[in-house]
């Protein structure tokens, strides 16, 4: 492994590998990112005595690694394979082995995909940002994908293809492509019924972004799977299942 500085923070250690990374230089200064999001989930294991969390969306590791600590089994799936191998050397460090993970990017069909260049000045230093583009997303003008980079690939998968069972608990931060991963995960999330915590743009953040679904259109197709909008947190609305008094 190569030699960056660490950071310890809530008995987690994190490689920072890059000081000027919005997310890394919050964990440099100490901090826990989406320390709220966190805690209430921490609360919700404990009250409903959650057993399986499923991360998509999980980055290096900021909600994936601590919730290890208190839950029986973490699924994670990063899409970026520069960031998945970042993820994999903090779980390494910190010598976690209940955590499942994945490096495929997710959507509602099989497809190849391509990625923001991180590189670029608008993202540099925003590694949560670089997100995964197909071929018709670059022929459309979406999701920036005027800003790709064909050095990285990966494949897309639908959430009900992954060798996922019996999980509680779900949290999705995929930087605009909610909609197909719920879409794309429809069964899993219909037979399991997990709370479930998402980041969903607003329609501004959408629109400039060309994409063909709203904000509604995320919250209805979930709304439709009987389920309840609990709460909202800056962007990330929190869902619970009707069976499940919150």
């Amino acid at each position: 492994m190569d030699q960056f500085n660490t950071v310890f923070i809530n008995d987690i250690k994190y490689l920072i590998k890059n000081k000027n990374d919005i997310i890394e230089d919050f964990l440099l200064n100490g901090k826990q990112w989406n320390n709220d999001i966190l805690l209430m989930i921490g609360y919700w294991i404990k009250k409903y005595n959650l057993k399986h969390f499923v991360n998509a969306g999980s980055h290096i590791g900021t909600m994936a690694l601590p919730i290890s600590k208190h839950i029986k089994r973490v699924t994670a799936i990063e899409a970026f394979p520069p960031t998945y191998k970042h993820f994999l050397e903090n779980i390494k460090l910190n010598n976690i082995k209940n955590i499942v993970s994945f490096n495929v990017a997710l959507g509602d069909k099989e497809n190849k995909v391509y990625f923001l260049d991180p590189n670029h000045e608008r993202i540099k230093n925003n590694s949560g940002g670089i997100h995964a583009v197909t071929e018709d997303d670059i022929k459309k003008k979406r999701l920036s994908s005027n800003l790709h980079n064909k050095k990285y690939q990966n494949n897309m998968k639908k959430f009900d293809d992954l060798p996922i069972e019996k999980f509680d608990i779900m949290l999705i931060d995929v930087e605009g492509r909610e909609y197909d991963v719920i879409k794309g995960g429809y069964q899993k999330i219909s037979k399991n019924k997990p709370i479930i915590i998402m980041e969903i743009w607003d329609n501004p953040k959408r629109k400039s972004e060309n994409m063909i679904t709203t904000k509604e259109d995320v919250v209805s197709y979930l709304l439709n799977l009987n389920y309840n909008l609990f709460k909202k947190i800056n962007d990330n609305y929190i869902f619970f299942p009707k069976n499940l008094k919150a």
